[in-house]
């Protein structure tokens, strides 16, 4: 039985958006340029995809799409108050659209910044605090339940979406039979996209269930281990001067990571990476692998 069916029809793609991280290896002069556009990290990235994503679902459907078409939003979680802001700027789109899923006080609430061009609501606060407080009551059911893993572990990058629809399984694993699922993430580069997905109780061993029992998020959590702060700092010194480095060997201690794990024990004067696989036993080795192979 197929568990996920992507509606390939039902998604969005844009790459409208300038970049909005400015990277330090970079030279100064395009540091500077890209440094001279607004970074609405909130509404660059997810207005372009969600302008694509309705027309794709109301033409499919015959109907406009609103946030109650979807039991549950996941988005990319660079940090939470991020989130919290995108899933409020829905709220306000759906409202701009007169859409089915904002009730009669919201729009009161709303009313007085329907008349924003697009870039003044992007710079209006007053439309930042108003929308997060009429998005708040479907925020706490349409999203929280996909915050646990970015919350806890932090920023992922690529991987942060995907955390968070981890954490949706974890948490609402015997829910989620039929439930359509909205998920959007974005880069910063040039591209953002928003899709949908269906999903189906499935058959064991892929059975929603029994992927929220395997993933076992919360053991993983816990079995997490606390560093004091100098630590970590030394540990963050270590990286930053190994950074793009060559001719090294690292201390190959594994006995904080799990078995099965390949950590690395080798850069040499060619920038070859060797690796080590660390075995059931929890013994550690010395590099046998390298750049992969």
């Amino acid at each position: 039985m197929l568990l996920l069916l992507l509606k390939a029809n039902l998604g969005g793609v844009t790459c409208l958006m300038p970049m909005i991280s400015i990277s330090p290896t970079l030279p100064v002069n395009i540091r500077l340029w890209m440094a001279s556009f607004p970074k609405h990290a909130t509404s660059w990235p997810l207005i372009p995809a969600t302008n694509y994503f309705v027309p794709s679902t109301r033409n499919q459907q015959g109907k406009q799409f609103s946030l109650s078409d979807a039991a549950y939003f996941v988005f990319h979680s660079p940090y939470n108050k991020l989130v919290q802001k995108s899933f409020a700027r829905l709220v306000f789109s759906d409202f701009v659209r007169n859409a089915s899923s904002i009730d009669e006080a919201a729009k009161e609430k709303l009313t007085p910044f329907s008349t924003l061009s697009g870039d003044e609501s992007y710079q209006s606060r007053d439309l930042e605090k108003v929308s997060q407080q009429v998005a708040k009551p479907l925020y706490e059911a349409k999203v929280q339940p996909t915050t646990l893993v970015p919350k806890q572990v932090g920023n992922m990058y690529t991987a942060s979406l995907y955390a968070a629809f981890v954490s949706l399984l974890h948490n609402k694993s015997s829910e989620l039979a039929g439930k359509r699922v909205i998920l959007f993430s974005y880069g910063s580069g040039l591209t953002a996209t928003m899709f949908s997905l269906k999903l189906n109780e499935g058959q064991h061993p892929f059975s929603l269930s029994n992927i929220a029992t395997v993933m076992d998020v919360s053991t993983k959590l816990k079995s997490r281990h606390e560093f004091s702060t100098v630590k970590f700092d030394e540990t963050m010194q270590l990286m930053e001067h190994r950074y793009g480095g060559k001719d090294f060997v690292t201390s190959k201690d594994c006995s904080l990571l799990a078995p099965g794990t390949y950590y690395l024990t080798e850069v040499d004067s060619m920038y070859r990476r060797f690796y080590a696989k660390k075995p059931v036993d929890g013994a550690c080795e010395n590099g046998s692998h390298s750049n992969g192979h």
